[in-house]
């Protein structure tokens, strides 16, 4: 296992040590290209105007990688773009809360910051695509006007693991990261144009997830013991698709919380009906098991709970639009 422990707020020291920590050459660049006897794929870093740092990463490593970045008091900001195509067992660790993810497409923009201690254990062979942007609390509040959401933001970063699946990436995210990959190094306009793209990226998240917490500030007046309750049902919900879900009557006992205020909430703070974003969450869960190439689709069918095979066909087709077989390339 190769460990690496992060206390940069320079990412091109961080980018040198790392190259130090694999045992590699560094020539004092703003990326790296990893050789086969660590992996393949290259890391990019770069900053803007000393306020923003940019870390890119489309890698696979032939080993283990853990990174940690422990908490401190000078406080600051990672946010980070992460798509990861997961073959084995993936690990975040925030603090004292570990999630695991396995055998999945984990597609998502979450933030961290230095006030609690964030680990990542990557396992070898994971395809490892993202871009991480630092900044700190400063820069939030001149760019953004922090200071009328910074109670949102602290009570985000205190649901610690539980916020990593909240903002899910989509065309809109996928678009603006790929303008990062692909602007050429000599164009004169380069600096510019990264700090477009990256401030792009960074009001989205804000404003989206400002959006989605804002029944915290009082818009549906749902308090922060009650958030932690509708995390967890929601948790329980899409624990294992394989199992039935339980009823809403047994759901509201697990979680504490009263079978009508569970269903109200529950709607507020995710947008849908607790079924409807059950049977949204296992469709997902599908498609990224077919797209893995390694379930038929009877055997997809079966892992999210469908003892009828013809029934997910419908069901697939009727939310995304086309045939299960046909997004495997499998019958």
């Amino acid at each position: 296992m190769i460990v690496f422990n992060i206390d940069h707020k320079n990412y091109q020291k961080l980018l040198k040590d790392f190259a130090v920590t694999l045992g590699i050459p560094y020539n004092d660049t703003d990326y790296l290209i990893l050789p086969e006897t660590v992996g393949k794929g290259i890391i990019k870093v770069f900053s803007l105007f000393d306020e923003l740092q940019v870390f890119l990463i489309d890698a696979v490593f032939n080993e283990r990688i853990l990174t940690t970045r422990k908490k401190s008091d000078d406080q600051y900001y990672i946010l980070h773009f992460d798509d990861f195509k997961i073959t084995e067992t993936l690990k975040f660790t925030v603090e004292d809360e570990m999630l695991q993810k396995t055998n999945m497409h984990h597609s998502v923009a979450r933030l961290t910051s230095n006030m609690f201690t964030n680990k990542e254990e990557i396992p070898p062979g994971v395809h490892v695509k993202a871009v991480k942007v630092l900044f700190n609390s400063k820069w939030l509040k001149k760019y953004l006007g922090l200071d009328s959401n910074e109670a949102v933001l602290q009570k985000y970063l205190s649901l610690k693991t539980e916020s990593i699946d909240i903002e899910k990436l989509d065309a809109a995210y996928h678009h603006l990261l790929n303008d990062l990959w692909e602007i050429e190094k000599e164009n004169p306009l380069k600096n510019i144009y990264l700090q477009n793209r990256v401030s792009l990226l960074v009001e989205r998240f804000f404003s989206r997830l400002f959006e989605k917490m804002n029944l915290l500030e009082g818009k549906f007046v749902i308090n922060e013991e009650d958030v932690q309750r509708l995390v967890k049902a929601k948790q329980i919900l899409v624990n294992d698709f394989s199992e039935q879900p339980p009823t809403i009557t047994k759901l509201s006992k697990l979680v504490s919380m009263s079978a009508t205020t569970l269903k109200r909430k529950f709607k507020d703070m995710f947008g849908d009906s607790i079924y409807a974003y059950y049977q949204k969450q296992r469709l997902q869960k599908a498609k990224e098991l077919l797209a893995t190439g390694k379930c038929n689709v009877k055997e997809t069918a079966e892992a999210i709970g469908y003892h009828n095979p013809s029934n997910f066909i419908v069901a697939f087709k009727r939310h995304f639009k086309i045939l299960p077989g046909d997004l495997a390339g499998i019958s």
